[in-house]
């Protein structure tokens, strides 16, 4: 599976499981990923932005960094990525099914960036035209990811 993909795999599967909750409700995977992922953000800035998740005060550019630099993670350490990998423990076809779900998020997590951005420049007569097209894509978002979940906790 594409680093890409699987960034985007773990980091669907692990929002539910952001925030003090995590540590009652993640059990099995979710716990397990949750921990591996963690691990691996050492500096200061980032134990910082790890503890934010957990307390469910990052903004949604704060968890699409935490993301970017999870996928750098990914790409430097083999080691971190087979891990990652043997946890999601996913069959031929459901690697294939997740893959095109997968490619379709990241389309819209990239989108729904720039349009973070731009809301946050935009003046009073256009801020609504940017909510309602964020709205729209985070429901979007919201369905592919739900079927992101249900494909990896048939796997759990």
């Amino acid at each position: 599976m594409d680093i890409g993909l699987i960034a985007t795999a773990t980091m669907t599967f692990l929002a539910p499981y952001a925030g003090k909750a995590a540590m009652k409700i993640a059990d099995g995977i979710g716990a397990d990923l949750w921990l591996k992922t963690k691990k691996v953000f050492k500096k200061d800035e980032e134990k910082a932005l790890v503890e934010k998740i957990e307390a469910q005060s990052a903004s949604k550019v704060e968890l699409i960094e935490f993301e970017n630099s999870f996928t750098n993670y990914l790409k430097e350490d083999n080691d971190f990525r087979n891990e990652i990998t043997l946890t999601l423990n996913l069959s031929a076809v459901d690697t294939f099914i997740l893959e095109s779900n997968l490619e379709v998020a990241q389309n819209i997590k990239d989108e729904l960036k720039d349009f973070y951005l731009e809301q946050a420049d935009a003046g009073i007569a256009t801020e609504g035209d940017y909510r309602n097209v964020i709205a729209r894509q985070e429901r979007k978002l919201k369905k592919i990811e739900t079927k992101i979940i249900n494909i990896m906790t048939n796997n759990a």
